[in-house]
């Protein structure tokens, strides 16, 4: 029995989005039982992939894989990134990190073990939306025996993309792009198996002036390869927009609290108050909210009046043990 394809895709799972519309639009979205091959030559995954991960949680849970020398580089995916994409998102961060579960691998002997622990986790977890294998082919620069490192490499992969498929699971590969290898288009780290069982594989380089990435589909099922688009103009490539400048978030924010927060309050010393937060503590202290890289801005200004409050204090309290101090030698005369 013969089934229309138009059936099929209406049958098919919403693809999930990487949260870029022009990259949405040259992949065709994420498909489940597809695996995507990233691959960059400087560090657009580390703006790509966390926020991908914090939307796949909307339909179901997230499977992550490192890969890293733990000596040497950090994790892609920390804590506080994956809560300041889902504040963004509107979601509370609890409720994301409830619903990723990861395995990491700091050396090659390592990872065929950690990808087992992984597979099993999958296997319990039914509903798994994502994998992602973050830089797969990390370790294979430093092997001492590359045949044997590449063996390592297509046996740590083969039973993820299986499982993956047979699930109807978005599973996603990152890597670097291997160095001078004569191609227009570099070629990705890693086996050619690797490559093979890819279903797409994208290119990212960043523009000279920095304020652009060029994604180059290089491998697709369904279109013409390779073709470019560019993703996005301005600091921000995660939400396909730009980003505003602290300063312009700080004083939009502290107008809209003036209009909307500050009238509100009752209490006169109240209000007076958040005016003497503005001029003692948020207005001085500019430069070191900027660089917090807290989720929000209101988290920063809160952070901020807490430690001039403390601040405050400690102060008070000095000079009421030394009014004390002099109240006792006076009662003692």
């Amino acid at each position: 029995m013969f089934v229309p394809a138009k059936d099929l895709l209406k049958q098919a799972e919403p693809a999930l989005s990487t949260g870029v519309r022009k990259l949405d639009d040259l992949v065709g979205g994420l498909r489940g039982g597809s695996s995507y091959l990233f691959y960059d030559s400087g560090g657009f995954m580390r703006g790509l992939i966390p926020p991908l991960i914090v939307r796949a949680t909307l339909q179901g849970k997230v499977a992550y894989m490192n890969n890293t020398d733990y000596y040497s580089e950090k994790t892609l995916v920390e804590p506080d990134r994956l809560a300041f994409y889902s504040k963004r998102e509107g979601l509370d961060p609890e409720s994301v990190f409830s619903r990723v579960y990861f395995v990491a691998a700091y050396n090659e002997l390592r990872q065929g073990k950690a990808v087992n622990a992984l597979v099993e986790m999958m296997r319990r977890e039914r509903e798994t939306r994502l994998v992602v294998m973050h830089n797969l082919a990390r370790f294979l620069p430093e092997t001492k025996d590359r045949k044997q490192a590449i063996e390592n490499l297509n046996g740590s992969l083969a039973p993820l993309w299986q499982l993956a498929a047979e699930r109807k699971i978005v599973l996603v590969i990152t890597a670097h792009a291997s160095r001078n290898d004569g191609w227009t288009t570099p070629h990705p780290a890693g086996s050619h198996m690797l490559w093979h069982l890819a279903s797409v594989m994208v290119f990212f380089r960043e523009s000279d002036h920095g304020h652009s990435v060029q994604a180059t589909l290089v491998k697709h099922p369904a279109k013409p390869t390779p073709q470019s688009v560019e993703l996005f103009q301005g600091d921000d490539p995660l939400m396909g927009r730009v980003t505003p400048s602290f300063t312009q978030v700080y004083q939009e924010l502290i107008e809209r609290l003036r209009r909307d927060f500050v009238p509100m309050l009752r209490d006169a010393q109240h209000r007076e108050a958040f005016e003497a937060l503005l001029t003692d503590a948020w207005d001085r202290e500019r430069a070191a909210m900027s660089n917090s890289e807290l989720a929000l801005l209101l988290d920063a200004l809160n952070l901020t009046a807490n430690v001039h409050n403390k601040s405050q204090l400690a102060r008070l309290r000095k000079r009421l043990d030394t009014m004390e101090e002099r109240l006792a030698t006076l009662e003692s005369r």
